[in-house]
């Protein structure tokens, strides 16, 4: 539960929330505005504190570690991605991308070659030495998603990833972030939230929040044999009957009981 003290009222952002995220399955968060998306991403990357209930990470409670443990966990386990990509205006493409292993330590020297490799994985090969301004959102978005991979996180959190961008340019992204999750070996957890159905519908698995409260909990399938992996139908399912492998555990308020039969890599029990 999370709870927030508002012009003289408590309002819960999030009440009663119990979900199972699994390594290599592309999530998505939809719901009105105030419904608690924002507030759930926040719990997940350790950026907020419940005011009860349990958040595990592969076996590891993250809701009672301090603020210099949460921030060693966002560090090295979390990868972010925003609306409005968050880059330092200062620094060029491969400087931005290499940021994260400067907060750790690191030398800029030391680490150019990995930024190079996730600028080329992401289509900027040619873009090295551009600065933010000299980009297009686009190409700054990309430059956001290979900052998000340059500690090879388990996770990676999008907040709005295609919000700020028209809708050829946000496919783009969302290949991009498909590729991510399902295609690099690492079974990586992506979540996302966004008001934008289309892109929702291409990712595994869509959870409704509403109230504050898990609505529905939905794997997409294709219309037709020839629909394709994420194709827009969908068919709902409660959210504790979709086991997903048990690696890169989220959990909050309660356990799930035991870990699910893997049965595939994106098992889920149907009806």
């Amino acid at each position: 539960m999370r709870e927030y003290r508002t012009g003289g009222h408590t309002v819960r952002a999030l009440d009663g929330v119990t979900m199972h995220l699994g390594g290599g399955e592309f999530t998505s968060i939809v719901g009105p505005s105030g419904a608690g998306k924002s507030t759930l991403l926040q719990l997940l990357g350790a950026l907020d504190t419940p005011d009860s209930g349990s958040i595990q990470f592969n076996g590891t409670e993250i809701s009672t570690m301090t603020d210099e443990q949460q921030s060693t966990f966002r560090r090295h386990q979390v990868g972010f991605v925003f609306q409005f990509f968050n880059l330092l205006p200062t620094l060029t493409a491969w400087e931005n991308v290499a940021l994260p292993m400067l907060l750790d330590g690191k030398k800029l020297r030391h680490v150019r070659r990995d930024a190079v490799r996730l600028l080329d994985r992401v289509g900027l090969g040619n873009r090295l030495g551009h600065r933010p301004a000299e980009l297009s959102g686009g190409q700054m978005q990309r430059v956001a998603v290979a900052r998000a991979l340059m500690m090879n996180p388990p996770l990676i959190l999008a907040d709005e990833p295609t919000g700020n961008l028209d809708s050829s340019t946000g496919a783009a992204i969302m290949d991009l972030l498909c590729h991510v999750a399902h295609d690099d070996g690492a079974e990586r957890a992506v979540v996302m939230v966004t008001h934008n159905l289309e892109s929702a519908s291409r990712t595994d698995r869509v959870i409704t929040v509403q109230d504050g409260k898990l609505h529905s909990d939905v794997v997409p399938q294709p219309l037709t044999p020839l629909g394709g992996r994420h194709a827009a139908g969908m068919r709902e399912q409660q959210t504790e009957i979709i086991p997903t492998v048990h690696h890169g555990t989220f959990l909050s308020k309660a356990m799930v009981s035991g870990p699910p039969a893997r049965r595939g890599r994106h098992s889920a029990r149907r009806s």
